[in-house]
């Protein structure tokens, strides 16, 4: 890289999809594609491919690792290590495991979400959806938070369908921010072999959510769903 180029921490945000801007400038220029190869290629070695079912200590490499790449930490935001009240993971999940790893913006410090640490409002996710298995094409993802009602992530509409699955390695399109409503943020991710539309899944995904079991549409052999609850730190809990 040179004078001109892009930071390592904007080149990184822009790699994880929370920053286009210096996305004309790396279409042309050689240095900043070979160190951005240069970090994927180290990511794969130190980061799981997915979120444990468990919570796991082995995360201490991603942390080096960003901390090696000068990732920046706001001051007063201890962006990779918050473990105020930290609660275990729990995933359910029905018709095969999918592989699900979350990237976090906080306060301008990029990380990938720990199953140990806290959401909080205006936090920004971006998630990475794998297959269950070969025939798997679409995704549809929803969340119930201390609200008990469906929050969509993606799709937004209420009367959307599942989009489809992104590349292997790539996130789905835009990012999630978090709003203040009291937690914890139960995420369902499902992973279907056609598409499902939020009219007639939106209640089988809130009560899945909630720790019932899989109803109606979520119930086939065609259709993956994984759990997760992620504690959620806000302003009242302090």
């Amino acid at each position: 890289m040179n004078e001109q180029c892009p930071s390592n921490f904007v080149l990184d945000a822009f790699r994880l999809g929370f920053d286009h801007a210096p996305a004309d400038h790396v279409k042309s220029c050689p240095r900043c594609n070979q160190w951005l190869a240069a970090q994927k290629q180290m990511e794969s070695k130190l980061a799981p491919p997915v979120i444990p079912t468990k919570p796991q200590r082995s995360r201490a490499g991603i942390v080096k690792y960003l901390l090696g790449l000068g990732i920046p930490v706001a001051v007063g935001a201890t962006a990779l290590l918050i473990w105020v009240s930290p609660k275990p993971l729990t995933e359910t999940a029905k018709g095969g495991f999918v592989p699900v790893e979350i990237a976090r913006m906080r306060a301008g410090a990029l990380s990938w979400l720990s199953p140990q640490e806290s959401l909080m409002p205006n936090d920004s996710v971006r998630f990475f959806v794998g297959k269950s298995d070969v025939a798997d094409r679409y995704v549809l993802i929803g969340s119930v938070d201390g609200s008990q009602q469906v929050s969509r992530f993606y799709p937004a509409s209420p009367d959307g369908c599942s989009v489809p699955l992104p590349a292997p390695g790539e996130a789905l399109d835009g990012s999630i921010v978090i709003d203040a409503t009291a937690g914890p943020e139960r995420i369902v991710v499902v992973v279907s072999h056609r598409p499902l539309c939020w009219p007639s899944v939106a209640e089988p995904l809130r009560r899945l959510a909630l720790g019932d079991g899989s109803t109606g549409e979520l119930a086939t052999d065609d259709v993956h769903t994984t759990r997760l609850v992620l504690a959620k730190q806000v302003e009242a809990e302090r």
